[in-house]
C-alpha cells in the first residue's frame, strides 16, 4: 500500500481538527493515499498570535481564519519526496481537489482577489460551527495532556526532560526537520 512520504506529520496535524472537519479531511487523505497521491498536510490549527503574524506578512487577509477554530487545513503537493509549491496544477491535484470539494470543502484555489492554493476550509455551517472540538477537550481535561504549547526560552531538549521523552522522538511526532525551529505557542505533541 502506498505511504505517503509525510504520514506521520500528516496525522499529527489532522488530529488537530474540530471533528466533523478532521472526519471529512480524514476521508480525504485516505482517498489521496488509496488514489496514490503524495501530499503534507503542512499546517491545520493556528494561535491568534500566528495569524496576526501572517496578516502583517500578507500571508493571510483575515485575523479571521478558519485555521483558529479547527476548520481548515493547509497543504502542498510532494512529488518524489519533495514537496512542490508549484504543483497545484498537475492533474492527481486537481483531482484531490476536487474530491475535496464533494467532501465539503472550499479550496482557497478558487478565491477571487487573494488566491491561496494551500487552502481547505470546512465551512460546516459556518465561521467556528464545529464547536465539538470544545467539549472534547473540556470531557478530557482529567488525562494527561499529549500536547504542550512553546513557551519563550523552550528548547527541545528542555520540552523533552520536561515530558520525559526524547529530541528525536519529538521531531519524529510533530514532522519538524529542524529541532532549532520552534516557536512560542507552537504547540508539539509529546505523546
Amino acid at each position: 500500500m502506498f505511504k505517503p512520504t509525510y504520514h506521520e506529520r500528516n496525522l499529527a496535524n489532522l488530529e488537530k481538527l474540530a471533528p466533523r472537519t478532521k472526519k471529512a479531511a480524514m476521508e480525504w487523505y485516505n482517498w489521496c493515499i488509496a488514489n496514490g497521491i503524495d501530499v503534507l498536510i503542512y499546517e491545520t490549527i493556528r494561535t491568534e498570535e500566528q495569524q496576526r503574524y501572517y496578516v502583517a506578512s500578507g500571508k493571510s487577509q483575515t485575523t479571521r481564519s478558519y485555521h483558529l477554530v479547527g476548520q481548515a487545513l493547509d497543504f502542498v503537493p510532494v512529488v518524489d519526496g519533495k514537496t512542490d509549491w508549484n504543483g497545484y496544477s498537475r492533474p492527481e491535484i486537481q483531482k484531490a481537489i476536487t474530491k475535496a470539494k464533494e467532501l465539503g470543502f472550499e479550496w482557497g484555489g478558487d478565491w477571487k482577489g487573494f488566491i491561496d492554493k494551500p487552502h481547505l476550509q470546512y465551512n460546516y455551517k459556518g465561521y467556528g460551527t464545529d464547536k465539538e472540538l470544545d467539549a472534547k477537550q473540556t470531557s478530557t481535561s482529567t488525562t494527561p495532556k499529549t500536547t504542550y504549547a512553546v513557551q519563550k526560552g523552550d528548547t527541545l531538549s528542555k520540552i523533552a526532560a520536561k515530558h520525559n521523552t526524547t529530541v528525536d522522538a519529538l521531531q519524529k511526532l510533530n514532522g519538524i526537520s529542524n529541532p532549532n525551529l520552534i516557536r512560542i505557542g507552537q504547540k508539539l505533541r509529546v505523546k
